[in-house]
C-alpha cells in the first residue's frame, strides 16, 4: 500500500516508486537538466520526474518536460501544483489541480531512523526540544525525525504561495503520531500568513519510512 494513501485529499494524485538504476528521461530537456549531476542525483531526479509525469497524466495534464525553475523547484504546467520527495531508495509525487481548489502541496519522505548528530539542535525550537525530552525514551528518535519531516513538507507547501525561504525556527510543530496528524504554526509573518497562523497536515510511519503531507486550498 502507498505510504501516502489517505494522507491527502482524494482529488490529489499520488505516485510512488523505487529508485533504481537504468532510468531513462522522459524528455531530452530533462536529461540535459540533470546531465552534470552525480549518478545518485541523476537517479533521484529522473525517478521523481517520471513519477511526476504519471501523476500529472492521472489528472489529464498535457505531457511536456518538467524542468527546474531558477529556485530549483519544478515548473509545473499551468493550472497544476505539486511536490516531489525522495529518500535514497524511494520517491513520491503528489499533484493537484487549481480547478479542484488545490493551491499548494508539500510532501516529505524520510527513513524512519535517528537524525544525524547535531540536526535536532539545528531544527528544533526550545519548546520542541523540551517536548521531545518529555516523551518516552524509546519514541524520541522517531519523533525527532517526524519533527524534521513536518517542517520540511510545510516549507515546501508554503513556498509557492509566499516565496519565503523560512528557517527551521520560523515554524513550530505539534505532532500526534498515533493520530497521524501534525499542526504547524508560523512564528513570524510570511507573505499572507501572519505570525500565529496554523496549518494542519498528516504524518505516517510504515515500512521503515516516515511520510508527511500538507496542502493549501483556495
Amino acid at each position: 500500500m502507498s505510504i501516502f494513501a489517505g494522507l491527502l485529499d482524494p482529488r490529489i494524485a499520488i505516485v510512488e516508486r523505487a529508485i533504481g538504476d537504468g532510468l531513462a528521461a522522459s524528455f531530452p530537456e530533462e536529461e540535459a537538466a540533470v546531465a552534470p549531476a552525480v549518478a545518485k542525483r541523476r537517479r533521484e531526479f529522473l525517478a521523481g520526474r517520471n513519477a511526476a509525469h504519471d501523476a500529472l497524466a492521472k489528472l489529464g495534464a498535457p505531457r511536456k518536460p518538467l524542468l527546474p525553475g531558477p529556485d530549483r523547484m519544478p515548473l509545473w504546467p499551468a493550472g497544476y501544483v505539486g511536490s516531489i520527495t525522495h529518500t535514497d531508495c524511494h520517491c513520491a509525487v503528489a499533484v493537484g489541480r487549481a480547478d479542484d481548489g488545490v493551491r499548494a502541496i508539500g510532501i516529505d519522505l524520510e527513513p524512519a531512523e535517528t537524525l544525524p548528530p547535531g540536526v535536532l539542535e539545528t531544527i528544533g525550537r526550545a519548546e520542541e526540544i523540551a517536548w521531545l525530552q518529555s516523551a518516552a525514551r524509546n519514541e524520541r528518535d522517531l519523533l525527532a525525525r517526524a519533527l524534521f519531516s513536518a517542517k520540511e513538507c510545510t516549507f515546501k507547501c508554503q513556498f509557492p504561495v509566499t516565496r519565503e525561504m523560512l528557517e527551521f525556527e520560523d515554524l513550530s510543530i505539534e505532532i500526534d503520531l498515533r493520530a497521524e496528524t501534525f499542526k504547524a504554526t508560523f512564528e513570524r509573518d510570511a507573505g499572507e500568513f501572519p505570525r500565529g497562523h496554523t496549518a494542519r497536515g498528516r504524518i505516517r510511519v510504515a515500512n521503515g519510512l516516515l511520510a508527511s503531507a500538507i496542502a493549501l486550498y483556495c
